[in-house]
């Protein structure tokens, strides 16, 4: 049975990737001291917005969780052979973005370790980077994120 575009992931993958994403840019923005900054740390029941700790280990959480059903989502792609749908052009930004994003989450879990990779001067590029490409999956979200990522694929008739 050939795999339709539309079946190929179940409801589940999409909303958890969905919530990992948007709690991802929750708990990045609450690595920058903007949420005690502007008192939204304040408000009753987003006080752990404020501690620099809660939003690390969310934020890492988070990132296990999203990388999980990415590779679960690519497993299953994968995993349809010869008569896996092809990627559109929305489909090759989404993954160029959210590996960068990965890649470059990654090499900050790694400069946070007990051998540090890079200067700090380095480091301040490499967070800049991270954040920007973040912005950039988001507006890209925003924009062409509603566009399919996978079309039918070749053999299929249709």
């Amino acid at each position: 049975m050939t795999p339709t575009p539309k079946g190929l992931f179940p409801r589940w993958q999409k909303r958890l990737l969905l919530a990992a994403a948007l709690g991802l840019g929750l708990t990045g923005m609450g690595q920058m001291p903007i949420f005690s900054r502007y008192y939204i740390a304040d408000i009753p029941g987003l006080t752990w917005l404020g501690d620099y700790r809660v939003t690390a280990a969310v934020h890492l959480a988070l990132a296990a969780v999203l990388l999980f059903v990415l590779c679960a989502m690519a497993t299953a792609w994968l995993g349809a052979g010869r008569d896996r749908p092809v990627l559109s052009r929305a489909g090759t930004w989404r993954i160029a973005l959210y590996a960068a994003v990965a890649a470059t989450g990654l090499l900050r879990v790694l400069q946070n370790g007990d051998a540090p990779l890079f200067g700090p001067y380095s480091v301040r590029y490499l967070d800049w980077t991270h954040l920007g490409l973040a912005v950039a999956l988001g507006v890209f979200a925003l924009g062409w994120g509603r566009r399919a990522a996978l079309s039918a694929s070749p053999g299929t008739k249709g």
